[in-house]
């Protein structure tokens, strides 16, 4: 494949075909977001979102929006052609082969709690990126290929992204996250987008939301050893669901797309489990509130300026394995609850849960624009650059 990789660098590129790849194979996140932005509003653009699962492919199809397949013949020459890649991860994600001629975008997934790339100096992935293979380096090329730019949300954001990716500070565009301009949106545009864009688990977890007093959602970020940490986290499924039907509250679990939800969560009246291929972000806004630990969600929820509960059950072992850029309390917005029992008592008084300042400092710190304009900031901002 090498041959066409340096091939891509001749291919006259057409700055008005725009590629948008998938996260995790699924169609979420910061490239989803955008891409919808750009076919609703932007005409003028030639956007597609490439796609490497056919199911996916599918589905997208079924909703009349434009898209490709990696590797059809009209694929790969749409990705020959294309002037910009827009990705949420690695370029790979579009086509790594046919990417050298193509302006590359990475809107990248989360504000960095944990360490990122090459960032990364303990665990399983520290070796990955501190001292690369050659097998690694000839096999996985797209992991080691720098983006041209990175989206992210502050100066300080910026600054984590200019070292993670080894890029300089100006390449770094603090515009915000395409995935939260839908917190900015009134009830009524969020559920035509449901209806629109989702599949119908979207709309039947939001009409079950609206049978509730408070509906809590917790949202962990995944374990590199892949172990089910629920058992840790939950030890006592039952007296949470106790305590979650006294306050006729209901707890969605969805976990982190790299990560596969075990099949002994239970028949449990006031917990329901999400497939965590699912798109939460149109339903965030209908939450009463936010339990996690160590992923970037709790970044994006602050913009919605309702209550987080963090609940670093096992903060020690995580910080061996994968380490952080902050002291964890110094950017904790909310109650940090360390144990299950902790937990229990938070929930147990949902109608306690209040924002103090910090919260409000640490939103101004991370997200330099709270609007709901990010898509088409970065739209402006490709187009300067054609």
């Amino acid at each position: 494949m090498f041959p066409i990789y340096i091939f891509s660098r001749f291919v006259k590129r057409n700055r008005r075909i725009w590629l948008f790849g998938p996260l995790n194979r699924a169609f979420l996140d910061n490239g989803k977001y955008l891409f919808l932005h750009v076919i609703e509003r932007h005409p003028e653009i030639r956007a597609y979102f490439v796609c490497q699962d056919k199911k996916l492919l599918a589905d997208l199809e079924a909703r009349n929006l434009p898209c490709l397949y990696k590797w059809s013949l009209k694929g790969i020459a749409y990705c020959l052609r294309a002037g910009y890649y827009l990705i949420s991860a690695y370029v790979d994600d579009i086509n790594f082969w046919t990417s050298r001629g193509a302006c590359v975008i990475n809107l990248w997934h989360g504000i960095p709690l944990k360490r990122i790339e090459f960032d990364i100096t303990t665990g399983r992935l520290a070796r990955r990126y501190q001292k690369p293979s050659l097998k690694e380096r000839l096999f996985k090329p797209w992991l080691f290929r720098k983006p041209d730019f990175v989206i992210s949300t502050s100066e300080e954001v910026s600054r984590l992204f200019a070292s993670a990716f080894r890029v300089s500070r100006e390449r770094c565009l603090p515009m915000g996250y395409p995935r939260t301009d839908i917190f900015f949106s009134d009830d009524a545009e969020v559920v035509a987008h449901i209806r629109r864009y989702e599949p119908q688990i979207v709309f039947d977890l939001y009409e079950k939301m609206l049978q509730y007093r408070h509906v809590l959602i917790y949202m962990p970020t995944w374990r590199e050893d892949r172990r089910d940490f629920l058992k840790d986290a939950f030890p006592d499924l039952e007296a949470l669901n106790s305590v979650l039907a006294s306050q006729n509250a209901l707890l969605l679990i969805k976990l982190h797309p790299n990560d596969i939800l075990p099949g002994d969560i239970g028949d449990l009246s006031n917990i329901e489990a999400v497939d965590s291929k699912v798109d939460m972000y149109p339903l965030l806004k209908f939450t009463t509130a936010l339990i996690t630990d160590y992923s970037s969600i709790y970044f994006d929820y602050m913009l919605l300026r309702k209550p987080i509960i963090l609940f670093p059950f096992d903060l020690e072992d995580y910080q061996r394995m994968r380490g952080l850029y902050f002291d964890y309390d110094d950017v904790a917005p909310g109650y940090v609850a360390k144990d299950f029992e902790s937990l229990l008592a938070c929930v147990s008084h949902i109608d306690d849960l209040r924002v103090e300042q910090k919260y409000y400092d640490l939103l101004n710190r991370f997200w330099k624009h709270q609007d709901g304009k990010s898509s088409e900031r970065i739209v402006e901002s490709i187009e300067r650059l054609s």
